[in-house]
């Protein structure tokens, strides 16, 4: 399969049913870490998508928050996500980012199309089309988050 042209808009609904079904079924192969999140969901407005959810880490569950910046990336051919901030009740900031982005440089180690750089992943389009047999003929020209939606240009 060639995909040359591809317009896509998703809204925060259709991306939180996912993310639901999604979080379920790690929590079937994952075990106990996974399950310890608790309501999550993404907003979307103005150029930032949030993620917000409850992570249970003793007697009370405590608020979560990572604002990700998403982005064309190495002349449309990667999609950059950028871990702007994060937050975990009261603390947060650069610091807390870094550990994560760490953590998440760790888990994609050697996995094709997967690397990061400082706070962003770099997602090749191509290098991951191409695990399932499709071949991409264009390039990410533009992401938009706007009042409750996901729009990717590709062309």
């Amino acid at each position: 399969m060639i995909i040359s042209k591809l317009a896509l808009t998703a809204t925060e609904d259709e991306i939180n049913a996912g993310l639901t079904a999604a979080f379920e079924k790690m929590a079937e192969t994952q075990g106990e870490a996974i399950k310890k999140i608790k309501e999550p969901r993404v907003l979307l407005e103005n150029g930032i998508l949030r993620f917000k959810c409850k992570a249970s880490m003793g007697v009370l569950p405590l608020p979560v928050e990572a604002q990700i910046r998403l982005a064309p990336a190495m002349s449309g051919t990667a999609l950059a996500i950028t871990l702007v901030k994060v937050s975990l009740a009261m603390m947060g900031g650069e610091s807390a980012a870094k550990a994560l982005m760490g953590q998440v440089a760790t888990a994609v180690a050697g996995r094709p199309g997967l690397s990061v750089d400082g706070n962003t992943l770099m997602v090749s389009l191509s290098e991951l089309s191409a695990l399932r047999g499709i071949q991409l003929g264009g390039t990410l020209k533009d992401v938009a988050l706007v009042n409750g939606t996901l729009s990717l240009d590709f062309s």
